[in-house]
């Protein structure tokens, strides 16, 4: 809800700068609840395995395989998120040379 205030509102937008942060901290966020299950025995994130109650994560293949078809589909789900706003700077891009026709 705070990106969409941010967008509408306050006017700032993802780059595709932050679209490669999300995915860089996101993995080391990752690794890092990777390695705290490790220690603690917990199973944060599911990625340790599985949950033992059902969910969605069972239509999915099993352990680690599962957490690559994850990562696949926020990337695509990151992608098309970004979408709109990567077609909107290529049209501006062709629009702007032609915005002032003084400089002609």
């Amino acid at each position: 809800l705070s990106a969409v205030y941010m967008t509408l509102v306050e006017g700032c937008r993802p780059t595709i700068k932050s679209v490669k942060q999300v995915a860089i901290y996101g993995n080391l966020y990752l690794v890092f609840v990777f390695i705290l299950n490790q220690i603690i025995g917990s199973n944060y994130l599911f990625i340790a395995h599985k949950p033992e109650t059902a969910s969605l994560l069972d239509v999915l293949p099993p352990w680690p395989y599962y957490i690559l078809i994850i990562e696949l589909l926020a990337a695509i789900f990151i992608f098309l998120f970004y979408a709109p706003f990567a077609i909107k700077d290529r049209r501006m891009k062709k629009v702007s040379p032609l915005s002032n026709p003084s400089e002609i």
